[in-house]
């Protein structure tokens, strides 16, 4: 039996509701329906048979969002690890704890349908809106969805010439500028182009290092092209690029981390880049069909070494990552039938070398290359088979295979290498959705789905024998019930979810012999949880948001490499509970104002269950203020200075990003 910790939470947020039902008036601004493009059917929020969370761009802009961690900390059963603030890696439902040192992952990431690496994407800029879809995604995404899909969507470019410029300042000594702007080229074409940089002395204090061993700078661009042909077809071609360089003081003790302090003497490098190009084509064909064709590619590079004082030695990784996509996709609407089919092939390639040296003691010099395809075919039909019922089945088959070239240098053991290490996975993908829809007010929906996580290989082994032998894909068996309910005038929305994963053959991230980090697969496990959420707007000028989220994700048949029996231990990084409310009030045509709280429950830290995170909830908060063009505001971010860890490895720990303030002046031309 579930027992849910959030009753009162629950209870509480949903008797607030219906007083504000009671003076209903038409009159009053409706809540926007906003269109979840990672459906890749154009389902609004309302409709979509899954949970979901959208965030505008505006939101993104106004708060300073910099990174995947701070979108997570701010979701329903969301949260991160991570090296380094910079580079986090998501988790979703308790799933991806350890997929930064693992070959598969549990969570994807798309910027405008392309699939990009998550820790190296840096800061989200320019966007219009990023979607995180939780829940097994496998049906349209295929392997390494089991988590769940951050779909990013980047702003078209306009048919008005014009743009804007911003500039901020803020909390240790952040400096950001960003320009983006629209030209139309005829009736038909327009670019948006955008470019920008930042830099900051981060938020590490180091006498020793004079406060410069977090410092960053960043610099990023992207131009955008749309075209609208004369058959009614919409081209966007998009090159994107960012960098952001700057060192990696960041493990010390829990002590000095809790501080924001470190005593390394040597700043170590964190440094990411990543360059994408994505083309889409969009078109309504004749009878209810509608065309769409993606093709991408992506660079990706991750160059991380640790202050060798951290640990006595020289440790870190120059990591880079090539992948090129393509899909196709038609749907279509033939009377009470609806279907899509489509097709995918990408193709990746990934270094993944690794150091460990102790000078004049010890050196483990190791190199992986890996090169993977997967070719994918996948459909869904609908069919309306009651005016307020629709079931879809659909049904995904996807090949993957690839191969490892593995080479060592170890001291004491020598040269060793292994060449064409195979991974082969051939999978089916079902997915069964009912929805019942009665009217505009209601909807609700069932779903049944597996979920699938790549086979993979053990990259930063240190041996022939572990690096010779690939770890096993993750299966999991999904169920999710949805409902949601708004009034006739839409001033007011609820929706509430349960769900239940069955894991098999869960991937884990072990530590074995010589301290190598290893993929191994957990016996049995599940995630099971209540997803509740309310939006509300009592007048034009104010919205109120509230979510709150449980869920208990833990292994059933696992034990670690120490022999420790894990049966019934939560996984790291996921909080038991989650609670959010935020306020947003716009009272003129001048100012804005807005408030948000999170907070994230007591949690372990990856990869070792004797330390935790102890609850902690965070606090933002902007005013601003426009005159014709020109609007100038304040932000804070963890105005609380809530303590929180990303990370801990051998008793040193990665700190969580204290309280930051801004001012930002920002004109439009």
């Amino acid at each position: 039996m579930i027992r849910c910790p959030l009753r009162r939470t629950t209870l509480s947020l949903m008797i607030c509701l219906p007083g504000v039902a009671l003076g209903e008036d038409a009159g009053v601004l409706a809540l926007p329906d906003v269109t979840v493009s990672a459906t890749k059917q154009d389902t609004t929020t309302f409709n979509t048979p899954s949970a979901v969370t959208v965030i505008g761009g505006e939101q993104l802009d106004t708060y300073r969002y910099d990174n995947l961690a701070e979108i997570a900390q701010r979701t329903p059963n969301a949260g991160f690890t991570g090296y380094t603030p910079n580079s986090p890696q998501l988790t979703i439902r308790g799933l991806g704890f350890s997929d930064d040192e693992s070959d598969s992952t549990s969570t994807s990431v798309f910027i405008d349908g392309i699939p990009v690496h998550g820790k190296t994407l840096g800061q989200p800029f320019d966007m219009e809106q990023v979607e995180i879809l939780r829940g097994p995604q496998n049906l349209l995404y295929g392997k390494n969805s089991m988590g769940g899909v951050v779909a990013f969507k980047t702003r078209d470019p306009g048919f008005t010439a014009g743009g804007n410029a911003n500039f901020e300042y803020g909390t240790d000594n952040r400096m950001r500028a960003e320009v983006a702007g629209d030209l139309p080229l005829s009736d038909n074409t327009a670019i948006r182009a955008v470019v920008g940089g930042e830099k900051s002395d981060g938020f590490v204090e180091n006498d020793t290092l004079n406060d410069e061993g977090a410092d960053w700078k960043s610099r990023f661009g992207r131009l955008k092209l749309l075209h609208l042909d004369d058959a009614g077809g919409e081209w966007r071609f998009g090159l994107s690029h960012l960098e952001n360089h700057g060192g990696n003081d960041y493990f010390t003790t829990r002590d000095l981390a809790s501080k924001h302090q470190s005593d390394n003497t040597e700043p170590g490098r964190n440094n990411l880049e990543y360059s994408l190009l994505t083309g889409e084509y969009k078109r309504e064909l004749a009878n209810n069909r509608k065309l769409v064709v993606l093709a991408g590619a992506s660079q990706s590079e991750w160059n991380y070494w640790m202050p060798e004082s951290a640990y006595d030695a020289i440790s870190g990784f120059d990591a880079k990552t090539k992948e090129f996509n393509l899909e196709s996709r038609l749907t279509g609407v033939d009377g009470d039938f609806d279907w899509l089919v489509g097709g995918y092939a990408s193709h990746i390639k990934r270094e993944s070398p690794y150091l460990y040296e102790m000078p004049g003691m010890f050196v483990s010099a190791t190199t992986a290359d890996v090169d993977g395809d997967t070719f994918a075919a996948f459909g869904e039909l609908g069919w309306r088979f009651a005016p307020d019922w629709r079931a879809a089945a659909g049904l995904r088959i996807e090949h993957y295979r690839a191969d490892m070239d593995w080479s060592a240098d170890v001291t004491g053991a020598g040269f060793n290498e292994v060449n064409d290490v195979k991974a082969r996975d051939t999978v089916a993908l079902p997915r069964f959705t009912l929805e019942y829809q009665p009217d505009d007010q209601h909807f609700a929906w069932l779903t049944l789905a597996r979920g699938y996580k790549a086979s993979g290989f053990n990259i930063y082994a240190t041996d022939a024998s572990s690096a010779g032998q690939s770890y096993d894909p993750e299966y999991g068996n999904y169920v999710e019930l949805g409902y949601r309910l708004r009034d006739a005038n839409r001033r007011w929305e609820l929706e509430g979810v349960v769900f239940y994963t069955r894991l098999r053959d869960q991937q884990v991230v072990v530590i074995g012999d010589e301290n190598q980090s290893l993929t191994d697969n957990a016996g049995k496990s599940h995630n099971q949880g209540v997803e509740l959420s309310a939006k509300v707007r009592p007048i034009d000028s104010l919205e109120l948001r509230a979510f709150a989220a449980w869920v208990e994700a833990e292994y059933d048949e696992y034990t670690d490499t120490d022999g420790n029996d894990l049966e019934g231990t939560q996984f790291p990084d996921a909080p038991r509970n989650s609670q959010g409310v935020s306020a947003t009030w716009t009272p003129d045509e001048h100012w804005t104002l807005g408030v948000g709280a999170s907070r994230q429950a007591k949690s372990y830290l990856y990869p070792q269950t004797e330390y935790t995170n102890d609850a902690y909830t965070l606090v933002d908060a902007n005013v601003s203020y426009r005159l014709k063009n020109w609007t100038v505001g304040l932000y804070g971010k963890n105005l609380g200075n809530a303590e929180y860890f990303g990370r801990v490895a051998n008793n040193a720990f990665v700190p969580g990003t204290p309280r930051s303030v801004g001012v930002s002046v920002g004109v439009d031309f």
